[in-house]
């Protein structure tokens, strides 16, 4: 049985952290390139984590880093009629062997605000193995916009695992699943799902080196 890889602390591309309309909480990739220099960086890093979804209008690009007990998160999206980005910086602290609470400073900036947002975040994540293989859940809530994420994801530590996330804000809500297949007991995984509330599928991928 192969290990499974612990998910990074931001999920599927439903968790937009800026404004935008509730029909299109996604949008289309523009930091490519410098997502995948992020993830590239990795070799002496504690972990990286870069998500790419798209949809028949939509895309978006996730990026998160662990240094030590500091996170780093970033989302860039871009939607039908607009776009919208954000970033994070959070201090990890140990829950003893239950969870790991991530707390720190966010911004946000796109199409729906008047320059830059500033805020706080709060992330609240449990990895646990079990019998049949593993299950993350992670909370998260973001004072710009009441932006809030939930992921749970459940796998069988051989390569698939299912992701059920909701998420919402002050301007947008959305429900997702997701099916990932990882390639070659590598850090590379494939996705597929549907968003509830567009009633639209996307395809995508992940490369996770925690």
């Amino acid at each position: 049985m192969s290990t499974p890889r612990v998910p990074a602390q931001v999920g599927t591309a439903s968790a937009t952290p800026g404004p935008c309309p509730i029909h299109r909480p996604t949008g289309r990739v523009r930091l490519l390139a410098a997502a995948l220099c992020l993830v590239a960086s990795g070799a002496a890093a504690d972990g990286n984590f870069l998500q790419m979804d798209l949809g028949p209008d939509t895309a978006d690009t996730v990026v998160a880093a662990t240094r030590g007990k500091v996170s780093f998160g970033g989302i860039y999206s871009t939607y039908e009629g607009g776009w919208s980005a954000g970033g994070n910086v959070t201090r990890d602290l140990q829950l003893g062997d239950v969870a790991t609470l991530k707390i720190g400073p966010s911004l946000g900036i796109g199409d729906a605000t008047e320059g830059v947002a500033l805020g706080g975040k709060l992330i609240v994540e449990s990895y646990r193995p079990t019998g049949f293989g593993f299950v993350f859940l992670s909370g998260q809530y973001n004072t710009i916009a009441n932006d809030w994420f939930t992921l749970a994801q459940v796998g069988n530590g051989q390569g698939l695992s299912v992701d059920l996330t909701a998420g919402g804000s002050d301007t947008y809500s959305e429900q997702a699943a997701a099916l990932n297949f990882r390639l070659n007991d590598g850090p590379v995984s494939l996705r597929a799902g549907y968003r509830f509330q567009a009633e639209s599928i996307f395809f995508g991928l992940s490369v996770n080196t925690y």
